[in-house]
């Protein structure tokens, strides 16, 4: 059997067809003829955007594609049905690569980043999600994730951030169960950390692969100062409320004390030092411990914009 009829390719896409077309675009070479699957869960089914950017391309000429309709919003619903779509349409199937819809690859990354995840052996292999701001980006924005998010040298590591560029091993979703990700956040996002702790709670393995880079470009509304720390603060609240939920409060509460106490410590040097970006990161960082400390008394998740994808 060709290894690559083993891997299966989720998007999960939210009325970004203009995106979507371009993240297909730069899949065409990497998936043609190869005998990987590629599927799309279309979270707005009546506009019908993924169907209409597939058959405006020429992909299905490349793989075998398929669209599927998730009607329940949310990015946790969509993830959760790409994963049985997977199952349904490719039984074989091993490795399964998650991508957004908002992102495009490199020549080479997806040959690159199968390689890593058989050969490594762990149960999530991720790569490194580039950030393409506009320009005149503020200073905050270039401190922010959006800019590129954190990196490792590849190999174990202990944790992932996001599920854009992951690799995953079927024997792992076998472990956790339906559903993988959790329904119960609804829109607020966090769905990728609280599955990045299932992971690890059933004995599973986490890696990174930095030679893989998928690029995500970032539209200016998402920029603002508001909406940064308003993403900070957030992603944080819902982070802290999945630790709680396997580490309970004790180590979880030890760990945002450490934080916290590593963000005084940093932001006082910035503060000497004049260093601007060190104030933006600083800046950012005051609304994650916010949020984290908010995560211990407030038990619904806030909502948010459609994060879907």
């Amino acid at each position: 059997m060709n290894p690559m009829e083993s891997v299966v390719i989720a998007v999960p896409t939210y009325r970004r067809p203009e995106l979507l077309a371009r993240l297909l675009r730069s899949l065409r070479h990497e998936v043609a003829d190869t005998g990987v699957l590629l599927v799309l869960g279309d979270n707005d089914p009546d506009r019908g955007d993924a169907e209409r950017v597939v058959d405006s391309s020429d992909l299905r000429d490349a793989c075998e594609v398929a669209c599927i309709p998730v009607r329940q919003p949310g990015v946790a619903e969509v993830r959760n049905a790409l994963v049985r779509a997977a199952t349904r349409l490719r039984p074989g199937w091993e490795w399964l690569v998650m991508l957004d819809d908002d992102g495009h690859v490199p020549p080479g990354w997806l040959t690159t980043i199968t390689t890593a995840a058989r050969e490594g052996g762990a149960d999530v292999t991720a790569g490194p999600v580039l950030g393409d701001l506009p320009a005149g980006a503020s200073r905050l924005a270039h401190n922010s994730l959006y800019a590129g998010r954190t990196r490792h040298p590849s190999g174990p590591v202990a944790m992932l951030n996001g599920a854009q560029n992951i690799v995953v091993r079927r024997r792992i979703l076998e472990r956790i169960g339906d559903p993988w990700f959790p329904t119960h956040l609804g829109r607020a996002g966090g769905e990728d950390h609280f599955f990045f702790r299932a992971v690890l709670d059933q004995g599973g393995t986490l890696a990174w692969c930095d030679e893989a880079p998928v690029t995500e470009p970032t539209p200016a509304d998402r920029l603002t100062a508001g909406a940064l720390l308003r993403r900070a603060y957030r992603s944080n609240l819902v982070g802290t409320q999945t630790d709680l939920a396997f580490h309970g409060p004790v180590l979880t509460s030890r760990r945002l004390a450490v934080d916290a106490g590593w963000l005084l410590r940093k932001t006082a040097s910035a503060a000497v030092r004049r260093d601007r970006d060190g104030l933006a990161e600083a800046l950012l960082g005051s609304a994650s411990i916010a949020g984290r400390a908010a995560g211990f008394v407030r038990r619904t998740p806030p909502d948010a914009s459609h994060t879907g994808c």
